[in-house]
């Protein structure tokens, strides 16, 4: 009876250890969040909403996709509001008591906006105007702003382009797979990993 009480006590003992060194590598895996690296991501001006009337909700479905680029490697924890860095529709740079009640609101110390320029579509005649083909480009312009300190870190403008069959089709989620499979949906989808990885080279470096 000793001896089978003895070969639980060390099969148990065994065990705890293993779950315990499981639970310190992870630890190490997963990186804390700083508290100083909280990013409020704000909901994007459409500079014309009638080049993007094929495309469902970009406003709110493009800074939701970068805020899931920027969380993917847990560095930064970010919040998200439907709401314009702005009193009206128009977006205007921040004033610094502006910035100052969205950190305290929303305790976080970076506010990230941004402007779909444009998204046209465009025919360029080929083989000397016996055919045309069809060309689209997106601009987006992000503001990155330390709302603590009351001042805009930097300002980033980012395009994508595609040609051929450039037309999304409002069916099609912001974030399906249906959405990236199209040239245009591949081009944003390219388009937000790279403004991802910019901000993040960005912001990790700061203080």
């Amino acid at each position: 009876m000793r001896l089978i009480h003895w070969r639980w006590t060390t099969l148990f003992l065994t065990l705890l250890l293993g779950l315990l060194s499981t639970v310190c590598v992870a630890q190490v895996l997963i990186p804390a969040r700083d508290p100083g690296r909280s990013i409020l991501m704000t909901g994007f001006a459409v500079s014309h909403p009638g080049q993007l009337t094929d495309i469902n909700d970009i406003a709110l479905g493009f800074p939701r996709e970068l805020a899931r680029r920027l969380e993917r490697d847990q560095q930064f924890y970010v919040r998200m509001t439907p709401e314009l860095l702005s009193y009206d529709w128009v977006l205007t740079p921040p004033t610094t008591k502006m910035l100052a009640q969205v950190a305290a609101t929303y305790d976080s110390r970076y506010v990230i906006s941004g402007d779909i320029i444009g998204a046209g579509i465009h025919t360029v005649p080929s083989m000397f105007g016996l055919w045309e083909k069809k060309y689209r480009e997106i601009d987006v312009e992000i503001s990155i702003y330390d709302a603590r300190a009351g001042m805009l870190i930097d300002k980033f403008k980012f395009t994508g382009a595609a040609a051929g069959d450039v037309v999304v089709g409002k069916d099609r989620s912001f974030d399906g797979e249906a959405f990236r499979v199209t040239p245009f949906g591949k081009a944003i989808d390219t388009l937000i990993e790279q403004a991802g990885n910019t901000i993040r080279t960005r912001l990790i470096t700061r203080p």
